[in-house]
């Protein structure tokens, strides 16, 4: 899931450097260094329970007093609507659960930050579809691949290709392309498993 968040933030800010910490201490020593214009928080960090709301809150509390210049952005895999209230009491922006980070949720998210001052997506969608990356892939297929997988029903290729490219900042003729590319990388090496 880190792989793939990294990639969505990189999406939404193409000329951002982002930096992963695994443990508190990790974090609060980047806090330290660098000034963060974004920081995303994951409240089930080592160390801490992640089914104690004390200890998930201790740890946003201090993420958020050692970067308060930072727009702040919870991504938990345990999300209630209680403590996304105390988050925002703390002065987090961004309250979302990580099952609802589709392709495009990090630039959608940051635009509702912009324009509504926060952005929450609470409760997880136990019909998601599993995430799958392939190491025959580029990242731009493996997101082109992934919008295509998770394309709602009712919508049509044609559709998502226009999307993809307004999102991509490419025509969506060359969105179908990777598509379709990505779809013969897989055919080649036998792991396209269900029809696309």
């Amino acid at each position: 899931m880190r792989l793939a968040l990294v990639h969505e933030v990189q999406t939404a800010l193409p000329a951002s450097i982002v930096h992963a910490a695994a443990t508190m201490t990790t974090a609060l020593d980047l806090a330290e260094s660098i000034t963060f214009a974004l920081v995303l928080i994951d409240p089930g960090l080592p160390g801490y329970d992640p089914r104690a709301e004390d200890d998930r809150l201790a740890v946003v509390k201090s993420i958020v007093e050692r970067t308060p210049e930072a727009i702040h952005i919870v991504v938990t895999g345990s999300d209630s609507e209680n403590e996304w209230n105390a988050c925002r009491a703390l002065g987090v922006a961004g309250y979302v659960a990580k099952n609802n980070l589709k392709p495009g949720a990090m630039t959608n998210i940051l635009q509702e930050i912009a324009e509504e001052g926060h952005s929450v997506g609470l409760e997880h969608d136990a019909s998601a579809k599993p995430e799958v990356y392939h190491s025959a892939l580029s990242p731009r297929e493996q997101e082109v691949l992934a919008w295509m997988r998770q394309r709602p029903d009712g919508v049509s290729r044609k559709e998502i290709y226009d999307q993809l490219g307004e999102h991509l900042n490419i025509d969506a003729a060359s969105a179908e392309r990777y598509y379709k590319r990505a779809k013969a990388k897989l055919l080649k090496i036998g792991q396209l498993s269900n029809p696309l």
